[in-house]
């Protein structure tokens, strides 16, 4: 590769505002560190070679053009490193050297409430699925306009948001549930192609912003991740599912070190807010002045006048979607304005504004090998189908969802059956059909269990307990005898109680070891027979034991939850505790007592008296409460008026004023019960946005439908 020629203003380099035009004049290669070399003459010296490393980063890492090879770059980064060591006085927190090391290791880490939620997408799938969502938006709009539109890969990897004060990466967190995230500065500061410090690229002499905060996505380049899926294979360590779970865990190492070892790459796509810096109208030019900023942009991001050309872009990122060296799912389609964009809000937490093109589910075809027969704690027997390994979008698929036994008698599957398997949502490997035509006659009959692979019961047929007319096959016994069934149950429990050092694997692993027989045994594992357990150390033990602790104080509603009585959830469980206010008092209840609660019903109420008159069950409840776990509520008089007692209210859509959660306990407040789904009993339905098929059904039933405004207008008075 030719050298650059040597500039005539040497000192030019040394100012931390050159441009980058005089930045890419620095000779590139590196030099012998002299004997008695100075202090001054060292400080001048990094300085040029952190200017080098920096623009020679933003060439490779941001505009994918290097000018120098590999190994000019690393002696340039070695010299550096020497300097450095032997003057660590010179040493500065935004010195190349120091992105694989910044932060040490952390416990857990910080939480960042966002200041601009991180919000989520709504979905289309089709041409006509997009020309709805843009009709929606234009309703919101006084007259009719001439839309324009970016259309942008959708990349498959993990949302971040990058908060700069004046010029300076100062934080950046993961999305979290878009109102709370991590604090990952450290190992976001690891990759390369996030800048830490804002310069214009193109030498413009403008402000740059006091306050900017980005959003972009971490993602692994797909060659990377097969290079560094290689590598553990070879090592003989797990191997990542796909490039996203990489880069997912990656970025969520402890030890920053490690992330920096990790191929990461990141495209920055949204404006989160600014302060200071250039008046931008429209995310055409935010994008661009990402780009003026030094950040990584995605590649052939379109401007579109219409729908037409928005379809057409979309269809060109399906077309090239296996031909790029990262993982996209869709397009993400934005109207360009800002101005618009304040205007049309959001719906719940989807902006009107902007949508994402989901991309068909990747298929392929491969044979049925064989079967496996999975227990539940229901005692639901689940078929799994057993595949031929194939490479559905670059992750090997094994095996896929059968849902229950209805489904292998409606494909008519056979054992070496071949069969057209689909990721759906690029995720969960589904059975979408039986390749007929590609039949060899050599496929045999699946024969269902007879006896449950846990335990050897006798199965038997029968729906679910949800109500569905697909059926299920069902072991026999109970769940005391049947280990599978139990192990299930007391990681079901655990998880609800929020128990989170209890996982499915803890759980298994503590049944088999003989330290919980039941769930009750929750409450009393002892901390020296958990020390005494293989890889259990001291601090995962106390934190196990906390959260054990912790949870006896969650509310009763939580704990009915818990104890997965069929045909009790959340809105049941929630609904028990309200009515009856303690375990004791739900126990001495009838049959009639319980069904005469508005939404519970006559079904889950025998189900709730058989659950408390199962003699193991009251076993379990005994070392429940001996261990001390709250089983009642306190009855809450908040003197305030009960206008709505004795009314059962159910919401649908979206309110724009109003999350589900707040308008729920707006309701609460003033007496109403809270329904899960619309019947003849339901009073009222509040129906938002986008409602769906719970408004048919109370408009069928005759029942009172309310909007947002007189939803506002019945909590107000």
């Amino acid at each position: 590769m030719p050298k650059k020629d040597k500039p005539e203003d040497e000192q030019s380099q040394q100012d931390e505002n050159s441009s980058v035009a005089k930045i890419a004049e620095t000779p590139t290669n590196s030099q012998p560190i002299p004997v008695d070399l100075t202090e001054d003459q060292a400080n001048q010296r990094v300085l040029d070679l952190r200017h080098q490393l920096e623009y020679h980063n933003y060439r490779y890492y941001i505009l994918d053009d290097p000018e120098v090879t590999d190994a000019e770059y690393d002696a340039l980064f070695r010299e550096l490193k020497a300097l450095e060591a032997k003057f660590p006085e010179l040493i500065t927190p935004d010195s190349p050297t120091q992105r694989v090391s910044v932060g040490g290791v952390v416990s857990e880490f910080p939480k960042v409430v966002h200041e601009v939620p991180m919000l989520s997408l709504s979905n289309v799938f089709s041409p006509e699925g997009l020309a709805e969502w843009n009709e929606r938006a234009m309703k919101y709009l006084d007259k009719r306009y001439q839309f324009e539109y970016t259309v942008e890969p959708k990349i498959d990897g993990l949302s971040v948001a990058l908060l700069y004060e004046n010029g300076v990466l100062v934080r950046g967190a993961t999305r979290g549930d878009g109102i709370t995230g991590d604090d990952i500065t450290p190992n976001l500061k690891t990759i390369k192609s996030i800048p830490w410090n804002l310069k214009y690229r193109d030498n413009s002499n403008e402000p740059i912003p006091t306050r900017l905060e980005v959003r972009g996505e971490v993602y692994m380049p797909i060659s990377a991740f097969e290079k560094l899926n290689k590598e553990l294979a070879d090592k003989g360590e797990k191997l990542f599912a796909n490039p996203r779970n990489s880069a997912a865990g990656s970025l969520r190492q402890k030890d920053p070190a490690i992330t920096a070892k990790r191929p990461l790459n990141v495209f920055i796509y949204t404006l989160a807010r600014m302060e200071g810096g250039p008046v931008l109208k429209t995310q055409w030019e935010a994008l661009k002045f990402f780009e003026r900023l030094g950040f990584r942009v995605a590649p052939d991001i379109k401007l579109c006048k219409d729908l037409h050309e928005v379809a057409t872009a979309v269809q060109n990122w399906i077309d090239r979607r296996d031909k790029l060296d990262f993982e996209i799912d869709g397009s993400v389609i934005k109207i360009n304005e800002f101005a618009i964009e304040d205007r049309l809000g959001f719906v719940g937490r989807d902006p009107r504004w902007a949508t994402a093109y989901k991309f068909p589910a990747r298929e392929a075809v491969t044979r049925l090998v064989g079967i496996t027969w999975t227990v539940r704690r229901t005692g639901s027997i689940n078929p799994l189908a057993i595949l031929e390994p194939v490479s559905i979008g670059g992750t090997t698929v094994k095996s896929a969802t059968l849902f229950n036994i209805d489904m292998i008698e409606r494909l008519g599957l056979r054992i070496n059956d071949p069969l057209l398997i689909k990721r759906a949502g690029d995720v969960i490997p589904n059975v979408v059909k039986v390749m007929d035509e590609r039949r060899t006659g050599e496929e045999t009959p699946i024969e269902l269990p007879t006896h449950c692979p846990s335990c050897g019961a006798p199965t038997t047929r029968r729906p679910d307990e949800s109500g569905s007319n697909d059926p299920k096959l069902y072991c026999t016994n109970n769940p005391f005898n049947c280990p599978v069934q139990m192990k299930d149950w007391i990681f079901f429990f655990s998880a609800v109680r929020g128990v989170d050092g209890m996982g499915e694997r803890i759980a298994h692993r503590f049944f088999d070891e003989g330290l919980m027989r039941d769930l009750g045994d929750l409450y009393y594992l002892d901390r020296e027979k958990l020390l005494a357990l293989d890889r259990f150390g001291e601090k995962s033990a106390d934190k196990l034991l906390k959260q054990i602790e912790d949870s006896k104080q969650k509310p009763l509603s939580n704990l009915l939850m818990a104890l997965g009585i069929p045909h009790v959830g959340v809105k049941s469980a929630e609904m028990l505790a309200n009515h009856f206010h303690s375990l004791a008092n739900l126990e001495a209840a009838d049959v009639d007592t319980i069904a005469s609660i508005k939404g519970m019903g006559r079904v889950a109420a025998q189900s709730i008296m058989d659950f408390f008159q199962n003699a193991d069950n009251q076993a379990v409840l005994a070392k429940i409460k001996a261990a001390g776990v709250r089983t009642e509520d306190p009855i809450e008089e908040d003197g305030g008026p009960k206008p709505l007692a004795g009314k059962t209210f159910v919401l649908t859509g979206n309110l724009v004023n109003y999350g589900r959660k707040q308008a729920e306990e707006m309701l609460k407040r003033r007496g109403a019960t809270i329904g899960s789904s619309v019947s003849k009993n339901t009073d009222y339905v509040i129906a938002g946005a986008e409602a769906g098929s719970k408004l048919t059904k109370a408009q069928n039933l005759g029942v009172n439908i309310l909007d947002e405004e007189a939803f506002t207008r019945l909590v107000q008075d």
